[in-house]
Order: structure tokens, then sequence, then C-alpha cells
């Protein structure tokens, strides 16, 4: 089931679309399992995700010496507050009204574009027995930012600023809520029961790699799942028709 906080922001408009971008292999995956992987959150790359600002742990720790905490035991009650972003779980999209390139080639790796909505994501788990919520990411400066305190799920949509560009609004898997107890773990994620011709409205093909294994295209026809070329690409060749 989907859950909206409050703690939690989302899309001013329910039919936003929204986009992910996955290799061949993911799309696949999820055709076959319908199960949307959600990645631990400590796995991601960048190597600040889930974790405080300079100045919010700083601010965090003077918060426990003034309670009257010995600088020591200070700094292991931040850290300690730091690791509840192990807690999580996501599944990230991008928020735009049409494809993107840059999205196209920073994570498609000569994959597909899957376009769904705001209102299709939160319907596709109603048959989850667990919690998903959702938020939009807030981009800050990870150097110079304060950032709030007392929210734990602001672990999970916090993000640096200069990944800005990608617009990212996240699903969130919270291991603790008791309705996620029986859900499945590892170290790099866990799997959520979708519906899929709920979750996906239509499939992109790569507007650079503009074939479709034959696989691929039985299975989107096994799950009613329309299938369209890139209109990135389309454009492109409208560009080059008029420009000649």
């Amino acid at each position: 089931m989907y859950e909206t906080y409050q703690a939690l922001t989302k899309p001013s408009n329910s039919r936003q679309s929204l986009w992910r971008y996955f290799p061949y292999d993911r799309l696949r995956d999820l055709l076959i399992s319908e199960e949307l992987f959600f990645t631990h959150l400590p796995r991601f790359s960048d190597g600040r995700e889930g974790l405080l600002t300079t100045r919010t742990r700083q601010h965090l720790f003077n918060w426990y010496v003034n309670q009257g905490d010995e600088p020591t035991k200070a700094s292991r009650e931040v850290d300690e507050y730091e690791k509840l972003h192990a807690q999580f779980y996501v599944s990230c999209w991008h928020m735009n009204s049409c494809e993107s390139y840059l999205m196209w080639k920073a994570y498609a790796d000569s994959g597909f574009a899957v376009q769904t909505t705001f209102e299709r994501v939160q319907a596709s788990f109603d048959n989850f027995t667990g919690a998903i919520s959702g938020g939009v990411v807030e981009y800050v400066d990870f150097e110079r930012d304060i950032t709030a305190l007392g929210n734990v799920f602001n672990h999970a949509i916090t993000k640096d600023l200069p990944y800005t560009d990608e617009r990212e609004f996240r699903l969130i898997f919270w291991q603790p809520d008791p309705r996620n107890q029986n859900t499945v773990l590892d170290p790099t994620g866990t799997r959520v029961r979708v519906d899929l011709r709920m979750l996906i409205e239509r499939v992109y093909i790569n507007p650079f790699k503009p074939t479709v294994r034959t696989e691929l295209h039985e299975l989107l026809q096994e799950k009613g799942i329309e299938c369209s070329p890139s209109l990135i690409s389309h454009r492109a060749q409208l560009q080059s028709a008029s420009a000649s």
C-alpha cells in the first residue's frame, strides 16, 4: 500500500510524469518478476546518500553537548543518528513532462525508459501488504547548508546539490514500519510486488540503440504494455529534415 506522509513532499500535480531509465537486464527482470527493486540507501555511489551535511552534524553535536554530554559521547550520538539512513531502501524516478537526453546518457546504458505518473505509481502498490511512501528530493549544499533534524525521512530525500538536474522523486521503503517486517531484505536492496500494468504507462526505446530484442518485445506484448520509439530520436529526424 502506498502511504502519504506530511513529512514528505509530493509532486504538486497527481498526474506528474515520472520516468525511470532502465538498463536492458533491469527492465527484463521487472517484467518477468513483476517486482520493483529498491536499493539499500547506503549502496549508492555518491558517498553522501543518507548522511548529514557538515553543518548539520556540527549543529547536532553542539546540541548534545549543550544537553550535558561529554564531547566523545556527543560524537557517538551523532554517528548513531546518522546510521538511521541504513533503514531505508529507495527506487529513484525522474520528474519531467518529457524524455530527458541527460538521463538517457547517464542511466539508460543502452536500455529503455519507463514512463508513468505519480497517481499510477501510487495505485501500483495497492496489493502490496507492506507500506511504501515517496517524496520529492531536496538538493542541498553538503558543505554549507543545515537541514532539519527530527524527521527520519530526511535521510532518504536529501541529496547533494550537484545532482539537481536529476529532478528526483523517490519511492521509499522504510524497514522499521511494522507492515514491512516480513519483507525479505539483503545488503543490496529489496523487491516489492507491483501491478505492472498500473506502474508502466509506456516503454520508450533507446534513441541511441533503437533495437528491441525479440524476448523483450514478447514480454511487453504478454504484459499488455505499449512500446514506442524515443521522441528524442523523432525530434532529431524532424530537425534534420527541416534543415535540409
